[in-house]
């Protein structure tokens, strides 16, 4: 709780430069803030984003907002990412842009395997150009493309990512995308739905070793809280693969999918079904809220694994039930359109405590 308390000491300052903006009258649309976060897989991380939101065009779409930063963590691991949310046309299109390059070196203990040592090298791009096809419905296509290459730090690294049947990829994939998003603040919902299915494909012809699919859906709800400015957020989220799906390509407990607390990677399995909630409580006259959440997940399925002499798999023995739950500060940094500076202390069903000084809700 110290460390919790000492994060939220580092927030303080910006809500007195944020007052000071406000007495300007105008809201600068460059942001800089701090990344901080410490997991047991990774250690602890620093680093920087940017939050700049600006118009796409003349119309009265949502602000558009590109995020660009890195972040270097104690065990030698980086990343650097670009994502670029792009509104236009009266909210008509949206044009969503990820880049990222990672080297991360995963560390954790394995109740088989022991002190597990090993590197991914990874270099990934995708692309999701939606249009809206009627009031609230949007229909798109995601495009990717990922470069992972795997390397054992030790032999226990060396033997997991064996028998876990890790391997480099080099693939492409393409997809069919429908959603419904009612949702008037993009960066602050509230009493609104916003629900995406997805249905992915990486063929052999670009670059995959056997046809494999997976499934997404993705469901959100925002209520009003018990308060006129409080939310009170939902979310379902499921990921279904096929028999032939490589490692990378399964569904992951992590903030990204479901589940703070929860290093992406280490934790996976063909199929994946979560559920969380957080209740937003927004502190009077102030740029500051309080949450709570708590989330349950159930991985199940395996992997693809090995094979034995015999012909059958050897299959991870990640499958099985998971929560969260956790508490945290928001700090808001762009008043108008409500993008947050979110500060979350998270514990899991596996007794690891995480905390993660990040841009934007969790979901």
């Amino acid at each position: 709780m110290k460390i919790f308390t000492y994060l939220l000491l580092l927030i303080v300052p910006l809500q007195i430069f944020g007052q000071e903006i406000d007495s300007i009258k105008t809201e600068k649309n460059f942001k800089i803030v701090p990344l901080i976060t410490s997991t047991p897989l990774m250690g602890w991380g620093v680093g920087a984003s940017t939050s700049y939101l600006y118009n796409a065009d003349k119309s009265n779409a949502s602000k558009s907002q590109l995020n660009v930063g890195g972040q270097y963590s104690s065990t030698k691991s980086y990343s650097l990412f670009a994502k670029n949310n792009l509104w236009f046309n009266d909210n008509g299109v949206l044009s969503s842009t990820n880049v990222m390059y990672s080297d991360i070196n995963n560390e954790f203990e394995d109740d088989e395997f022991g002190d597990v040592k090993y590197k991914i090298n990874s270099f990934i791009i995708a692309e999701v150009l939606m249009f809206r096809v009627a009031n609230n419905i949007y229909i798109g296509a995601p495009l990717s493309y990922k470069s992972l290459t795997y390397t054992p730090n030790n032999d226990e690294g060396k033997d997991f990512m064996e028998k876990n049947g890790f391997r480099d990829e080099h693939t492409g994939g393409y997809g069919f995308m429908a959603r419904y998003d009612s949702r008037k603040n993009k960066y602050y919902p509230s009493n609104s739905a916003w629900i995406t299915a997805i249905v992915n494909n990486n063929p052999e012809w670009l670059g995959s070793v056997n046809n494999y699919y997976s499934f997404v859906v993705d469901a959100r709800y925002y209520a009003k809280g018990f308060r006129a400015n409080d939310v009170w957020a939902w979310q379902f989220y499921g990921q279904y693969c096929t028999d032939k799906t490589p490692d990378s390509g399964l569904p992951t407990l992590s903030g990204k999918s479901i589940l703070r607390g929860y290093p992406a990677g280490q934790f996976k399995a063909k199929y994946q079904s979560g559920a969380q909630t957080e209740y937003r409580y927004t502190i009077s006259n102030s740029r500051f809220r309080l949450v709570g959440f708590f989330g349950i997940a159930n991985m199940s399925g395996g992997s693809i694994g090995i094979t034995d002499e015999d012909g059958n798999h050897q299959y991870r023995e990640d499958d099985g039930w998971y929560s969260a739950e956790g508490i945290g500060v928001r700090y808001i940094l762009q008043q108008v359109t409500g993008v947050d500076l979110r500060l979350d202390l998270v514990h899991t069903s596996e007794g690891q405590i995480s905390f993660y000084l990040k841009l934007n809700q969790a979901f």
